[in-house]
């Protein structure tokens, strides 16, 4: 066996995306720890600082569905990095948030983990929606604000430049409902709802991939 040792930074500052201007500092940067352990039947029992959960497969593939897939804990995980970012986002503006509601929802062809074509074996379409309730109407500071929270937010942009063809799309109203944002995917989408009509109050303004070709105004 041969070891390989380095001091050298893992990334290359090179590749930064371009629609970052700076690149990564180590001495501002944090780390992240995740350890996994085989419990068999193509499960995974994963350990964080004080937490631990269960990663499994439906029983249709070999699995025993004790715990959500790979593949849906990084969509649950992409929700709630972006409703992470937006709260922080708008303490930092000033704007009053009364709900955050998400839904992703994302097309992932088997072929590729299966083995059986040369394709992408991550998601190739991924719509991430979000209903957002708050006062605010202005149309600018919505769209402003909701191109801060993507420019600033970890998982979309980890989709980005994977190519997962990613849609960010918000839906700004007084209020928000249970179920909104997943009603507003299936209806764009032309998906059939799992759940019955849904009393969502009258958008004020809506919009889709705020932060792409523009720089969002900085946080005070």
């Amino acid at each position: 066996m041969t070891a390989v040792s380095t001091s050298e930074p893992l990334r290359d500052p090179s590749r930064t995306p371009s629609r970052f201007s700076e690149t990564p500092l180590d001495s501002e940067s944090k780390t992240l720890r995740a350890a996994g352990t085989w419990t068999g039947q193509q499960q995974t029992r994963v350990s964080v600082r004080e937490f631990e959960f269960t990663v499994d497969e439906p029983e249709a593939v070999g699995g025993r569905n004790e715990g959500p897939t790979p593949m849906e804990y990084l969509a649950g995980a992409v929700d709630a990095c972006i409703t992470v970012t937006a709260e922080q986002v708008a303490a930092r503006r000033g704007l009053d948030l009364t709900g955050i509601n998400t839904y992703s929802l994302a097309r992932q062809d088997r072929r590729g983990l299966a083995g059986t074509a040369d394709v992408q074996p991550y998601f190739h379409t991924y719509r991430l929606q979000l209903s957002i309730g708050t006062p605010e109407t202005d149309a600018t500071a919505l769209r402003d604000f909701a191109a801060a929270v993507e420019h600033s937010c970890p998982a979309v942009n980890l989709l980005r430049d994977a190519g997962a063809g990613l849609i960010v799309a918000w839906t700004f109203a007084g209020r928000t409902v249970d179920h909104d944002a997943e009603a507003a995917c299936n209806q764009a989408l032309g998906y059939q709802p799992r759940i019955g009509p849904v009393d969502a109050p009258e958008p004020v303004f809506t919009c889709e991939n705020a932060d792409a070709g523009r720089a969002p105004e900085a946080d005070a």
